[in-house]
């Protein structure tokens, strides 16, 4: 009797098991299929260059989605694959609503290509195009030479971009706006430095960048004292080197 009362205890506590079992099933079925769940408002936040209909639809995401079944994450990496967009999260909000915030690439530099401008991130990528450069907006940047294709969301030569992002970041902004283009040298991954008065900026690479600087700031000196004396403009200024910047006139 005994033997039959432990084997009855035994059976019970797996039958137990069994029913706990079905009841966490149907309880999630249940959940998936109640219209509790099931998604009535999707809002797109911090969208501007990218209309918040491409975005819905970059995401994958329709109204009537159980909220526990779509995929956060795959919806986000989706709408990234947009050139325009540069982080995207989805996060459920409340019950029945998907919030989808959004940041956006801004325009950092300009590159003329053809006839158009290229719009650049701060990581050199290019996501816009414009008909015109605005001015005194953004740095101007050239190379020596550019890929023949430039497809949207794809980084313009890397190396320019940065050399040049670290420069723009030391300079102070009085002196970036005696600036009128930025010159990058492919083969010698090297800087000019174009100013709107015209003289030729020969700044290097970033080797002793911060007093290159202080010699940028001294050429923009020189200028200024040439003008007001009623002088010819610089024709070129070497700050390569340590010591003072080698400058020459124009003849």
């Amino acid at each position: 009797m005994k033997g039959k009362f432990v084997n009855l205890k035994k059976f019970a506590r797996r039958l137990s098991v069994v029913l706990l079992v079905l009841v966490v099933l149907f309880s999630i079925y249940f959940l998936m299929r109640s219209s509790i769940f099931r998604v009535t408002r999707l809002e797109v936040l911090g969208n501007d260059r990218i209309s918040t209909e491409e975005v819905i639809a970059l995401s994958g995401l329709v109204l009537g989605v159980n909220t526990l079944q779509f995929d956060a994450d795959a919806s986000a990496a989706a709408i990234e694959t947009h050139p325009v967009i540069q982080k995207a999260v989805v996060k459920r909000r409340w019950i029945k609503t998907v919030a989808i915030q959004i940041t956006e690439r801004q325009i950092w530099a300009i590159i003329p290509y053809g006839d158009t401008f290229l719009g650049l991130d701060e990581n050199g990528i290019y996501f816009d195009k414009l008909p015109y450069s605005p001015l005194n907006t953004y740095p101007i940047i050239t190379l020596d030479y550019l890929p023949e294709n430039i497809t949207l969301g794809q980084a313009v030569y890397t190396p320019a971009s940065d050399m040049i992002r670290q420069v723009w970041q030391a300079l102070p902004v009085s002196q970036r706006t005696a600036i009128s283009e930025i010159h990058y040298q492919n083969q010698e991954d090297a800087l000019k430095i174009y100013t709107v008065k015209g003289t030729e900026v020969r700044f290097g690479n970033l080797e002793g960048l911060e007093e290159k600087i202080k010699s940028f700031a001294q050429v923009l000196e020189i200028e200024n004292d040439f003008e007001q004396q009623g002088k010819e403009v610089l024709d070129y200024a070497d700050i390569r080197f340590k010591g003072e910047p080698v400058i020459k006139t124009r003849i």
